[in-house]
């Protein structure tokens, strides 16, 4: 009878962790029509997106170090473990690596496209693409970046085109993670992943003010104008305070 108290107390307790540890990650998302536009309702905006491009980031910045590590370990001719190759194939499918590359290029490949960008850039489209959490498919699909998906009836219709749908996700944070592979493995964003490697080499850190060149093609608007909107909105809003 003891040993069953005790083994009762403990799976009650393992419950209680579990709970705790996944609200931790829970996602409330406010109704950001509540607050006030202006300051207030961007204070809560960017309060609720930065812990979960934090959490985008950890992801990321861990496989980018498990990369940089297996390029490092290869030039030295160490073989490559079963649980690494394991790893590293699933990489090369999420981040769209040719398959007949070989494992030296696959690594230089991976190593240009997974890796992060600054928090001023993300919440500038963001809050640009969803007008601060309010728009229409934020509230209904969770998608905060005017991402379209391509399937019938797979997201939501557009209004005054029925054939454009936008992508409906099940949190926002898994628009993140949608939005952050777009742009580290979409042919349209070769250029955009160019700037951020040189930024990167030559400084040790990236100015969001200087990637938005390479973002030309999210938008349809022209002549450089969405690259022009998202620096305004950077700096308007300070926005580079939040990056690292």
């Amino acid at each position: 009878m003891h040993q069953l108290r005790v083994s009762i107390f403990w799976s009650t307790i393992l419950l209680l962790l579990k709970i705790s540890f996944s609200s931790a990650y829970a996602e409330t998302k406010p109704d950001f029509k509540k607050y006030a536009a202006g300051p207030e309702r961007k204070k809560v905006f960017i309060n609720y997106v930065i812990p979960l491009i934090n959490k985008a980031n950890a992801s990321i910045k861990e496989d980018r170090k498990f990369i940089l590590n297996l390029h490092n370990s290869t030039k030295k001719s160490k073989k490559v473990s079963d649980s690494e190759k394991k790893k590293l194939l699933k990489l090369v499918d999420y981040y769209k690596i040719k398959e007949e590359l070989t494992l030296t290029q696959k690594l230089v490949d991976l190593k240009e496209k997974v890796n992060i960008f600054p928090d001023s850039l993300i919440l500038a489209q963001a809050s640009l693409e969803s007008a601060w959490g309010t728009s229409r498919f934020a509230v209904e699909g969770n998608n905060f970046f005017g991402q379209h998906c391509f399937s019938k009836s797979c997201g939501i219709s557009a209004h005054g085109d029925k054939k454009v749908e936008v992508a409906k996700f099940a949190s926002v944070f898994d628009s993140i993670q949608s939005y952050y592979r777009n742009l580290n493995s979409g042919d349209a964003y070769k250029k955009l992943r160019r700037l951020r490697s040189e930024e990167f080499s030559k400084l040790n850190k990236m100015d969001s003010l200087k990637l938005t060149e390479g973002l030309s093609d999210y938008s349809t608007l022209g002549n450089g104008d969405y690259a022009k909107r998202l620096n305004e909105v950077i700096t308007f809003n300070k926005l580079q305070q939040y990056d690292d």
